[in-house]
């Protein structure tokens, strides 16, 4: 039957940017799932066109020159239905998502070939957050490692998929953030004043934007961007550990510039705050003074942190624009009470007897800078991208982790594509040149590497059911050679609901600076072994990954949805710590060295379920991960009673928990706002305890007026709640102990125990204009 035949419906839509600008002149295709009639319209000067169909299932294309084209539906049509929808353009710093879209005001979704997770702002504020390590341990793929305990002044990186964040890309708006010195990012600090959500892509995703460079996937922090209407939002917050914190938000749009804008102001005491007895000597429990070279020390844990964000857009036209962002983050931290430890786990009170590194301060800088320009080159869009960026530490005192360095690491880039968006298809092109420069302590002069990348994407729709994405990169560097990787995917339509997918790509992990510069002998520290510890290795290559993906998702009744995802990881010639085998005091000169290697093989593998649920004013969002990953066989020069004996072939690396899970509950009627959420951690966590569940809950009230008023909890039950890191003390982990004509005998070795801060209460009250 034509499609003009019996006209009974009305669809209205709207065509926006993610601004909230209409957009005017987009490309609209109508296509009857039956028949294969089209309907062809464009959208007006309002962004608003309108189609008279019959009643039946339809596909909706959205094409228009310097945006992703998307494409929805099936679509049942029986009556007059309003869809809405909001188009990212080219330059978008977001990964994946390249369009929401809303049928009578019901999100559906937009089908790819790997998935992706956002967490938006209003969902970490709901929560009573203020910075966004936080909304991330909701998320079961990633492991968050604390190199330096579990106190809130100390480190936090994040590892997709793995247990090495190194081979996690986190990125400002697409812009690379990760430090050379460790090549991962300590992300403690950040706050969500500053950004208007986490975009978290998992795997090796096909049209990715964040190029090959990565293995376990990447954090990408979407800045705070401008808006058509004018906003502002002021809130002051106060709480337990002396936690204080202002910030001012405002957007809006004034002619052709648009501007966002953002000012944070963080403090607080933290909970540890006493003067003990340190010794700095060592102790000996079994002697009549078992503190040696004791002497008063005060352990601390205040911080105080500010940031800036400024971000900037001209429009020449709907297709051209310029755009410009900084921001700009400092804190100063008092690390002493994170990297020292009670002498005897049951005296920690003042007086105590501690060992450690003693009076400890860290102060951290990052500026990152970015220039865009996006203007129209043919039947496309071209996109030019300039980029630098400085993330440097100073460190006061002594440390305890390869964290505590005094660096200064500099990066800048400029990206340059051309896309072209089509009904049916989408294609880029383009490459990046970059440089790195890093200074370190013990380091002579200055290490640098530069970068040249090159990249094909494709994304077709084959039919009404199947899409399929691709990608060929090609990445050059200066410090060891070219790598070249490509991904493939394909998202088959089941039905209106239902959506597979499979993705199989490659990438990996460049070797850092650091991790290549060979130290003079001398300047390295001597361990027990009488073994010089620390060294480069200049011959040291990339970790290369193969990636399987499949998956599976359903969107059922509005708010309704689950997904699944099976995955698996090869990894090959990961980079790990030779140390020489039957070293022993005295030294031989030159003393024997330890230092990184290529060698073996690593597996990561897992599942992957999450769950979104809408009962009446409640949502509920439950999320469950899988996470496997060891070694295979490796030489006893890696793994070895003497260096440290955790890395078993075939064994769950340590610090990384099988399973973990989390929950979250989130209810609003009539202005009033609550939120429950937590998540668990099963064995071998990387606080070193048992099974644990953390629940955090907040509760508040928005006003007419704008005012909002939420009071927040966290560790309700006090949940691995505890002050100072315990040397020992945590849960064995089956290593390597000894060894016996040639082969390994395993045994428990020990470890360090974390803890988290214990419950608190946090008063926000935020005005929105």
């Amino acid at each position: 039957m034509p499609i003009t035949a019996i006209l009974c419906c009305v669809l209205s839509m709207h065509v926006r940017a993610a601004s909230g600008a209409p957009l005017a002149e987009t490309r609209i295709v109508l296509t009857d799932t039956t028949t294969r009639a089209r309907i062809e319209a464009r959208s007006d000067v309002a962004g608003n066109a309108r189609m008279r169909v019959a009643k039946g299932r339809y596909f909706l294309a959205f094409a228009r020159v310097g945006y992703a084209s998307t494409r929805i539906g099936p679509l049942t049509v029986t009556k007059d239905d309003r869809i809405e929808v909001a188009l990212q353009p080219l330059d978008s710093a977001q990964l994946h998502v390249i369009a929401t879209v809303r049928v009578n005001g019901a999100e559906q979704p937009v089908r790819t070939a790997t998935p992706h997770i956002s967490i938006s702002r209003a969902e970490m504020e709901r929560a009573g957050e203020s910075h966004v390590i936080g909304a991330l341990e909701s998320i079961p793929s990633i492991t968050i490692a604390r190199p330096n305990g579990g106190s809130s002044t100390a480190y936090a990186t994040v590892a997709l998929r793995g247990p090495d964040p190194s081979e996690t890309l986190v990125m400002l708006d697409g812009q690379l953030l990760n430090d050379g010195n460790t090549g991962d990012l300590d992300l403690s600090r950040f706050p969500i004043a500053a950004f208007s959500n986490v975009e978290i892509s998992e795997g090796l995703g096909p049209f990715s934007r964040e190029g090959s460079n990565t293995i376990g996937g990447a954090v990408n922090l979407i800045s705070l961007h401008p808006t058509l209407a004018a906003h502002s939002a002021f809130s002051l917050s106060t709480g337990s550990f002396g936690r204080n914190e202002g910030w001012y938000n405002t957007t809006g749009t004034r002619g052709k510039l648009g501007y966002a804008a953002a000012l944070d102001d963080q403090s607080e005491i933290g909970n540890a705050n006493q003067s003990v007895t340190l010794c700095t000597g060592g102790y000996e429990a079994a002697q009549p003074q078992p503190c040696i070279g004791a002497q008063a020390q005060h352990l601390g844990s205040t911080i105080i942190e500010r940031s800036a964000l400024v971000n900037l857009r001209y429009s020449i036209n709907p297709e051209s624009d310029l755009a410009f962002r900084v921001f700009s983050m400092g804190d100063t931290r008092d690390m002493s009470a994170a990297d020292n430890t009670p002498a005897l786990a049951t005296q920690q009170g003042a007086g105590a007897d501690f060992i450690g590194p003693g009076a400890s301060t860290v102060a951290q800088n990052i500026r990152a800078y970015d220039l865009r320009a996006r203007m129209l080159l043919g039947a496309g869009s071209l996109l030019a991208d300039a980029s630098a960026s400085n993330n440097d530490l100073a460190l006061q005192g002594g440390g305890i982790s390869p964290y505590d360095l005094t660096h200064y690491d500099r990066r800048s880039t400029l990206n340059v594509s051309w896309e072209l968006p089509r009904n049916s298809s989408d294609f880029a092109i383009g490459g990046y040149a970059s440089g790195e420069s890093f200074r370190a302590t013990g380091v002579n002069g200055t290490l640098q590497q530069q970068i040249v990348s090159g990249f094909l994407r494709e994304s077709d729709r084959v039919d009404a059911r199947l899409r399929l994405q691709g990608g060929l990169y090609l990445t050059h560097y200066s410090s060891f050679g070219s790598s070249l990787d490509g991904r493939i995917g394909a998202a088959l339509n089941l039905g209106p609901h239902d959506v597979v997918r499979a993705a199989l790509g490659t990438g990996f992990r460049a070797p850092l600076l650091i991790e290549r510069y060979l130290f003079p002998i001398a300047d390295l520290p001597i361990d027990s072994n009488c073994v010089a510890t620390g060294q480069g290795n200049p011959a040291e290559q990339p970790e290369h990954a193969t990636e399987y993906e499949l998956g599976y998702s359903h969107v059922g009744a509005p708010g309704d949805s689950y997904d699944v995802a099976l995955y698996r990881t090869n990894l090959r010639n990961p980079i790990e710590i030779y140390y020489p085998l039957g070293a022993s005091c005295p030294a031989s000169v030159p003393p024997l060295t330890s230092y990184p290697i290529n060698v073996g093989n690593v597996v990561y593998q897992g599942a992957e379920i999450r769950m979104h649920h809408r009962l009446g004013a409640f949502n509920l969002i439950a999320r469950y991960g899988l996470n496997v990953a060891y070694p295979g066989p490796l030489p006893a020069t890696v793994s070895n009673p003497t260096s440290g004996g955790s890395l078993v072939a075939n064994q769950q690396f340590l610090n990384i928990p099988q399973q973990s899970g989390s929950l979250g509950i989130d209810w609003s009627r009539n202005g009033w706002h609550a939120v429950l959420d937590g998540y668990a951690q099963g064995n071998n966590n990387a606080y070193n305890q048992g099974p644990f569940a953390l629940l955090n809950a907040a509760v508040g009230r928005t006003l007419s007026s704008g005012l909002d008023i939420t009071l927040s909890a966290t560790n309700l039950t006090n949940a691995i709640a505890g002050r100072y890191s315990l040397i020992g003390a945590g849960v064995p982990y089956r290593g390597i102990v000894g060894s016996n004509a040639g082969n390994p005998v395993y045994g428990p070795l020990p470890t360090n125990r974390y803890f988290a801060e214990p419950f608190g209460l946090r008063l926000i009250v935020t005005i929105r204009r």
